[in-house]
């Protein structure tokens, strides 16, 4: 299991070859912090106000990920849900870890220079200047969400990576709290997912991970913005 700065890792750690930002964790403190993170994440979503172009964007998760068209409303209530509880996700782990809050590597640069060029382009493109910031910021987070699978190891040739290059908890970690959250978010909806079909008529779990890490690298790259605006 990963965290991406070696100084916030004082729990019996072990270097990665060829990654000097990465690092090995033992699994039973990756644990502990995932449930730490995942009681946190809850409290936020309880607690937490988030702004009606953010709630908007979050709602628009499963359609833009799964591009299927007029989804039901009982799919949209579901996908915010879940996407809220991705977003809160990175809330708190930008809240208890300072690696999360540590902006520095080539690919991460890379990533942010991508998601900033393509989220104005998606702007200027909006010829009646109607578009919100965050709708654009939806359509360019589903792009990069759809275009690599949804968990990638940390060693792979191509993407950008999303969830190993956002720092923090690596992407083994992120995929560990997803687990434990995602129930979370369908039973405020009175919903479940025992089995291998989601909740949402048509859909499997995986569309609804998806909209999870949707709501995750939503909130990671507004991060990318702060100052900007």
């Amino acid at each position: 299991m990963g965290l991406l700065r070696r100084r916030d890792a004082e729990l019996g750690i072990l270097p990665v070859a060829g990654r000097d930002d990465l690092v090995l964790v033992a699994e039973q403190a990756v644990e502990e912090m995932v449930s730490g993170l995942a009681m946190m994440t809850a409290e936020y979503v309880d607690e937490g106000q988030i702004d009606d172009d953010v709630a908007r964007a979050l709602s628009m998760g499963f359609p833009l990920v799964t591009q299927r068209e007029a989804p039901t409303q009982e799919a949209l209530v579901v996908a915010q849900s879940v996407a809220r509880f991705g977003f809160m996700a990175r809330v708190a782990e930008w809240e208890m870890l300072p690696a999360a809050r540590r902006p520095v590597g080539w690919m991460l640069a890379g990533l942010r220079g991508a998601v900033k060029s393509s989220v104005a382009e998606e702007l200027k493109e909006d010829r009646d200047g109607q578009e919100s910031f965050y709708a654009a910021l939806g359509e360019v987070t589903a792009f990069f969400v759809g275009r690599e699978p949804l968990d990638v190891p940390y060693d792979a040739d191509e993407g950008f990576l999303l969830m190993w290059t956002i720092p923090g908890v690596g992407g083994d970690a992120r995929a560990l709290l997803r687990a434990k959250t995602l129930p979370m978010a369908l039973e405020r909806v009175g919903q479940s997912s025992n089995g291998n079909t989601g909740p949402i008529e048509g859909s499997v779990v995986e569309d609804l991970e998806r909209v999870w890490k949707y709501g995750f690298a939503l909130r990671s790259f507004e991060e990318f913005f702060r100052g900007d605006r």
